[in-house]
């Protein structure tokens, strides 16, 4: 397995992905930190840009994904090695070592998209972002979301009277259409919001009145922001996420019987995974679990 040491981490190259792994300096930006590590499956790789750069900045690597699967650029997040964890940089010094890895990455890339199955891109998103619970500071309070639910809690420094007094809001992940995030400008807020189904915000709205919205205040939050908003809406992409239940399950009379045993095991592996991965809950969990054992 061939590796190459950046600034922030160190990528991996192995025979069908690239693990990305980042430390946790102090200078190493948020988003990094919240992620830890993440994996990107050779397939789900359209391109590689590499750039030499020059003494002072140094050489940059960004991993293109397949249409769809990138969370962070569906968000619109600007090319910078803070936002995205698909973007590496290095010491000038080392340019060549690093043009050798962009070139293995591509030539493997090019090849495992040649033989292999055309990723789910749904799955690659959910491999980029955040694990669950993912808890988010902002300048106003903080964001969590346990795969089931957003909870957005007002109690920062810079929170209205407003949504002080309201302390928290819940939203259901069945009720949500999007989450949408908004970098600051300049010296101005930038913001997380979740979209609900059906409903429309007047731009007019004060943001310090708005209880869908999270607002940064600036840098404060901003990174951890777009974490939460790319982790959200990469569940929701996932299958039976944006309806908000267990996919559906064999009638009974399908799984019935001692024959279909493997059947339903398997069904309960696979509610597992879902579980694991945040798409279900315990509760559902264990009263489907019962339901099917029940069958056999």
């Amino acid at each position: 397995m061939e590796e190459l040491r950046g600034r922030h981490g160190t990528w991996r190259l192995g025979p069908e992905e690239v693990r990305l792994t980042f430390s946790g300096g102090r200078r190493v930006p948020a988003l990094l930190k919240a992620l830890g590590s993440c994996t990107v499956p050779l397939a789900a790789v359209a391109d590689v840009d590499f750039d030499r750069g020059d003494r002072k900045q140094g050489w940059r690597m960004r991993l293109r994904l397949a249409d769809g699967a990138d969370p962070y650029a569906a968000l619109g997040a600007p090319e910078s090695e803070d936002l995205t964890p698909l973007l590496l940089t290095g010491a000038h010094d080392k340019e060549l070592i690093a043009e050798y890895f962009a070139d293995q990455i591509s030539a493997s890339a090019r090849m495992e998209r040649e033989t292999a199955e055309r990723p789910d891109t749904a799955a690659v998103s959910r491999g980029l972002v955040a694990r669950l619970p993912f808890h988010a500071r902002a300048g106003e309070g903080r964001a969590v979301f346990d795969g089931s639910r957003v909870r957005l809690t007002w109690d920062g420094f810079f929170a209205s009277t407003a949504k002080q007094t309201e302390e928290y809001r819940e939203y259901p992940l069945s009720e949500i259409e999007r989450a949408a995030w908004y970098p600051p400008v300049d010296l101005s807020e930038g913001w997380l919001r979740i979209v609900l189904r059906g409903v429309t915000i007047p731009e007019a709205t004060d943001i310090s009145h708005d209880f869908f919205t999270l607002a940064t205040h600036g840098a404060k939050g901003n990174e951890e922001a777009l974490l939460m908003a790319a982790t959200v809406n990469a569940h929701l992409a996932g299958d039976g996420a944006a309806e908000g239940h267990v996919p559906e399950l064999p009638e009974a009379a399908e799984t019935a019987g001692g024959d279909n045993g493997e059947a339903v095991f398997a069904k309960i592996r696979e509610l597992g995974r879902l579980r694991d991965e945040g798409l279900v809950t315990d509760e559902e969990f264990a009263a489907k679990k019962a339901e099917l054992l029940a069958r056999i």
